[in-house]
C-alpha cells in the first residue's frame, strides 16, 4: 500500500479520486432514477399484453344493459364470464332477495312479480361465455335476426321471452338450457354437450337438435309449428308430453335410459328410421303416430309406400317395414298388446298394398289369392288381431243366410200354402154352416181318443207280462191325456162364438165376432212368422257350423244355400279359431 512519506502526496489524489467516485455515484443514481420508469414500462408491456387476453367479467345487469343499449347490428361478447352481483342482479337470480317465483312455486299457481319488457334490437353473438349461478332472463324481446352462441357453459333460463332465432353451437359444459313460455322463430342446438334442455309452454316455428350429447331433453305443453328434428344425438332421458308437431317429427337418435312420449299430436309425418330406444323403458303408444309413420328419403321427400311408384322401390319399402318391426319388438317387450296390434295392422296394410302392386305387375292366380286373402283378413279380423270382430262377421253371415231361408223355407209352418189355405177353409166352413166349433176338429179329437183307448188296452193286456211299475206309470199318463182332451172340448163348447150361421147374427154380435176371429187369424199368421224366423235361424246356424250336414234337413233351394253357407262357415271359423288362439298365446 502506501508509506508515510507517500501519504501526503496521494492524499490529494485520494481526495480527488473520492470526488470522482462521488461523481460517478451520483451519475449512477441519476441514471438509475431515469431508467426506472422505462424498465417499469418495459415490464408492464408483457403484463398489459397478458391482461388483454384475460376473461372479461360482467354482472347480469351489465350484460342486459349492454345488449339493450347496443346500436350496432350485432352485439358480440367473447371470452367473458357473467357473475352475480347481489346489488344489481336481484331480478335475475332466484336465490337473492326479492327473487322471482321458482318453478315449483309457479306450478302451485303463484304469480311472478311483473318485470317490464326489455327490447334488444341487435342480434346477439356470444362466443366462449360462461354463465355463473342460475340466471333467469324474463320478459326480454330479441327483435334481431338471431340469438347465437358458440361454446357457452353454465345454466341459462329464459321465461316469457321472444326470439328471432336461437342458435347454440358447441355448448360444452352446459349445465342446463331452459325455456318457459317463450316464442322462438327457430331453435337450433348443434353439438351441445351438457345436462339438460327444457322447453315448457313454448311456441317455436322449428326445433333442431343435432349431434349432441345431452343427459335430459324435456319438451312439454309446446307447439312446434313446423315440426322438430332430433337427429344423430346420443341422449339419456327424453320426455315429450302434450307437444304438437305441426309438420311432423324426425327422431333419428339414440336414447340410452328412458323415453316417454305422452299425449303428443303429430299432424304430418313421424320419422323414426335409425332411432334406437331402450325397449323396457320406452313409453310411446302407437295411437300417437298411427297413420303418420313414414320414411324421410330426403329433406322434402317422404316415402309412405302408397302409390305404385313408391311400392316399386323395394329398398325404401324394406326400410319402412323395418321401422314397424322395431316398434313391434318394442311393444312385445313391454307387453303393450293394444299398440302391438295397431302397429301390426298398419304394417299388414302396407303388405296388402304391395301384394296388389305385384299382382298388377304380373297377374297370376296365386298373387291374386295372396292379395284378396290379405284384404279379407283385414276386413274379417284385422289380420288376426281382433277375434271379436271376426265373431261379429260370423254373426252377420248367419243372419244373411237366415234371411235367404226366410224366402226359401225348408220347414212347413203356418205361412206355408197348405196350412194357410186349410185355415181359411176351416174358418169359411165354420161361418157358412151350422157346424159347431168343436166339430171342426172332431176328427183330430176322435183320433186322439182312439190312441188313448189303444194305450189303455195295451196296459191291461200286458199287466202280467211286464213289471208292475210300468202299469203304475201308465195309468196317470192315460188319465192326464184324457183330462186334457175333455178340457179342450169343454173350452171349445164354451167359446163357440157363432152358434149358427154368420147371417143370423146381430150387428153387435157380428162386430165382436169379427174382432175375435181377426185376432185369431193374426195370431195364426204371427205364429207362422215367428216359427219361420226360428226355423231359418236354426237352419242357418246348423249349416254354418256343420258344413251343411246337420240334423235339420234342408229342402228345395235351401239345400244348395246350406251347402254354400257350410263352405263359408268352414273357412271363416278356421280364421276365427286361429285368431282366437293367437290372442290367447299372446
Amino acid at each position: 500500500m502506501f508509506s508515510k512519506e507517500q501519504l501526503p502526496k496521494y492524499k490529494h489524489i485520494l481526495n480527488k479520486k473520492n470526488l470522482k467516485m462521488m461523481h460517478y455515484l451520483v451519475s449512477l443514481i441519476i441514471l438509475v432514477l431515469t431508467a426506472a420508469p422505462l424498465h417499469t414500462k418495459a415490464q408492464a408491456a408483457p403484463a398489459a399484453q397478458k391482461d388483454s387476453t384475460a376473461r372479461r367479467v360482467l354482472s347480469y345487469a351489465q350484460f342486459v344493459k349492454e345488449m339493450v343499449e347496443c346500436t350496432a347490428a350485432v352485439y358480440r361478447l367473447e371470452n367473458a364470464e357473467l357473475r352475480t352481483n347481489p346489488e344489481t342482479d336481484r331480478e335475475f337470480m332466484p336465490d337473492l332477495n326479492m327473487r322471482p317465483v321458482s318453478t315449483k312455486r309457479l306450478a302451485q299457481g303463484q304469480a311472478e312479480p311483473s318485470i317490464p319488457i326489455q327490447t334488444i334490437k341487435a342480434s346477439v353473438d356470444l362466443n366462449d361465455v360462461r354463465f355463473d349461478g342460475r340466471p333467469i332472463f324474463r320478459n326480454m324481446k330479441f327483435t334481431g335476426n338471431e340469438f347465437s352462441s358458440n361454446t357457452i357453459s353454465g345454466l341459462l333460463e329464459f321465461r316469457d321471452c321472444t326470439f328471432g332465432a336461437f342458435i347454440l353451437l358447441n355448448g360444452k359444459g352446459l349445465n342446463s338450457l331452459r325455456f318457459h313460455r317463450c316464442k322462438i322463430a327457430a331453435m337450433f342446438c348443434v353439438r351441445v354437450f351438457g345436462e339438460s334442455l327444457v322447453v315448457k309452454g313454448c311456441t317455436s316455428e322449428y326445433l333442431r337438435l343435432e349431434d349432441s350429447e345431452i343427459t335430459d331433453v324435456e319438451i312439454q305443453a309446446s307447439n312446434m309449428i313446423s315440426g322438430a328434428s332430433l337427429i344423430r344425438n346420443t341422449l339419456k332421458n327424453v320426455l315429450l308430453r302434450s307437444v304438437t308437431f305441426g309438420q311432423g317429427i324426425e327422431f333419428n337418435s339414440t336414447v340410452q335410459r328412458e323415453i316417454i312420449v305422452d299425449s303428443c299430436k303429430i299432424d304430418s309425418g313421424a320419422y323414426f328410421y335409425a332411432s334406437q330406444f331402450p325397449h323396457k323403458n320406452t313409453s310411446l303408444s302407437w295411437s300417437q303416430i298411427a297413420g303418420k309413420n313414414a320414411l324421410l328419403v330426403k329433406d322434402t321427400i317422404t316415402y309412405r309406400a302408397r302409390t305404385d311408384t313408391e311400392l316399386a322401390d323395394e329398398r325404401n319399402y324394406n326400410n319402412l317395414i323395418s321401422i314397424y318391426t322395431d316398434f313391434l319388438s318394442l311393444y312385445k317387450t313391454r307387453g303393450d298388446q293394444e299398440s302391438y296390434n295397431a302397429c301390426y295392422v298398419e304394417m299388414k296394410q302396407i303388405h296388402t298394398r304391395r301384394a296388389g302392386y305385384l299382382y298388377r305387375q304380373r297377374p297370376q292366380l296365386e298373387s291374386w289369392f295372396d292379395w284378396r286373402l290379405n284384404q279379407l283378413l283385414e276386413v274379417f279380423s284385422d289380420y288376426g288381431t281382433n277375434a271379436a270382430k271376426g265373431l261379429i262377421y260370423v254373426f252377420y253371415v248367419i243372419i244373411a243366410f237366415a234371411t235367404l231361408y226366410l224366402v226359401f223355407p225348408s220347414e212347413v209352418d203356418n205361412l206355408s200354402r197348405t196350412n194357410s189355405f186349410r185355415m181359411f177353409d176351416v174358418v169359411i166352413g165354420y161361418f157358412s154352416t151350422n157346424a159347431r166349433l168343436a166339430s171342426i176338429n172332431e176328427h183330430k179329437r176322435r183320433r186322439a181318443l182312439d190312441d188313448l183307448q189303444n194305450f189303455r188296452t195295451t196296459l191291461e193286456v200286458s199287466r202280467t207280462d211286464v213289471p208292475a211299475f210300468i202299469a203304475w206309470l201308465g195309468r196317470p199318463l192315460y188319465g192326464l191325456n184324457k183330462a186334457y182332451l175333455s178340457a179342450s172340448a169343454w173350452l171349445m163348447e164354451r167359446f163357440d162364438i157363432v152358434p149358427g150361421r154368420w147371417q143370423e147374427l146381430s150387428q153387435g154380435r157380428k162386430f165382436w165376432t169379427s174382432m175375435a176371429i181377426g185376432a185369431y187369424m193374426l195370431g195364426f199368421l204371427a205364429w207362422g212368422v215367428v216359427m219361420r224366423f226360428v226355423n231359418a235361424f236354426a237352419l242357418s246356424i246348423n249349416a254354418f257350423v256343420t258344413l251343411g250336414y246337420g240334423e235339420i234337413q234342408a229342402r228345395g233351394v235351401a239345400r244348395y244355400l246350406a251347402v254354400l253357407e257350410g263352405a263359408v262357415g268352414w273357412f271363416l271359423l278356421s280364421i276365427f279359431s286361429v285368431t282366437l288362439i293367437s290372442q290367447l298365446l299372446q
